[in-house]
């Protein structure tokens, strides 16, 4: 169990500090190419850090493993929307923009109804995967629409070196990203039988704090230099690619049957609670504050509490 739990924490590692070098390393390659920045903020930072989920979830599909791919999926999106803005709140009062209050946060609440209503039969078929990756073609449209109207300008600064070695780069973290996936999902299952661990509380909570911590390094770093509103417009985009495109892709890879009915049940209303609870929140005033980051951090914590020790509070069980 000790090694399985070494191999697990260093592949978790090796998935954060990849990714983290995959979205850093995105704009050098764009200002070589001459890319714009809007592509930049809507493909590298909302694709490209959710590259672990995708790893672990896909993964997790191809195995048939389906409640590991859903939960981490659900507990992923669960951790950026409540513990990461909590964190980042807590460091500093959050004032959204309007099209995040308008826009992305109503897009995250509405893409986990969707799943919810697909996931009734206990299945994800493959029907259903086109019907979230058609749904995500219209909010990149609205998207690139809006940003291309706001007139953002072309990236900026010198190349600073060779594009074929950043490519080189990018090629050996995203390879990075697959590796560490394949090992912390080989050990972390492992790990999960070796403690009685069912998988979905596997995916919902240990792969789901593992493969978020792309998001949460980004957002906290935004913070620290004040520019919270903006790393949480493409956190939240995160979060609606890995609903919508991710889950998506994952049921084309392999028919998604739900084993145990508590990802639909508790799971994803409590995604969908604290998607309400966050847009409550930034709706007042406009900012997320201190007082309201703790009351998402208790929601976070209890959700994890119900996940980990049900004798606890028996009744949500």
């Amino acid at each position: 169990m000790f090694i399985n739990l070494i191999f697990f924490i260093g592949g978790i590692g090796l998935l954060w500090f990849c990714s983290e070098l995959v979205v850093r390393n995105i704009p050098a390659i764009a200002r070589r190419l001459g890319i714009n920045e809007l592509t930049v903020t809507i493909l590298g930072v909302s694709v490209f850090s959710s590259l672990p989920e995708l790893s672990v979830s896909a993964f997790s599909a191809l195995q048939g493993k389906s409640d590991i791919a859903l939960g981490n999926i659900i507990g992923s999106n669960f951790v950026t929307l409540t513990l990461v803005t909590a964190l980042c709140a807590l460091i500093s009062p959050i004032n959204m923009r309007q099209e995040i209050r308008d826009r992305e946060s109503s897009w995250m609440i509405l893409s986990t109804v969707v799943i919810l209503v697909l996931s009734m039969d206990m299945t994800l078929s493959r029907i259903d995967g086109l019907i979230l990756i058609g749904l995500f073609i219209p909010y990149i449209i609205s998207v690139l629409g809006d940003m291309r109207a706001a007139g953002h300008a072309e990236s900026a600064g010198a190349p600073g070196g060779p594009l074929w070695r950043a490519i080189g780069i990018e090629a050996a973290a995203i390879a990075g990203v697959i590796f560490g996936a394949k090992i912390s999902l080989d050990h972390g299952q492992s790990l999960a039988q070796s403690l009685g661990m069912p998988d979905l509380v596997l995916g919902t909570i240990l792969f789901a704090f593992g493969t978020s911590l792309p998001e949460m390094a980004i957002a906290i770093s935004a913070t620290l230099k004040k520019k919270a509103d903006i790393s949480m417009g493409e956190i939240y985009s995160s979060n609606i690619f890995t609903a919508l495109g991710i889950l998506g892709v994952c049921c084309l890879i392999r028919p998604l049957v739900i084993n145990d009915a508590h990802a639909i049940t508790m799971d994803l209303v409590f995604l969908i609670l604290g998607g309400v609870l966050v847009q409550i929140f930034i709706t007042t005033k406009a900012v997320f504050n201190r007082v309201e980051a703790i009351a998402v951090l208790l929601l976070y914590a209890y959700f994890v509490t119900t996940h980990l020790w049900p004798k606890i509070v028996p009744w949500t069980f």
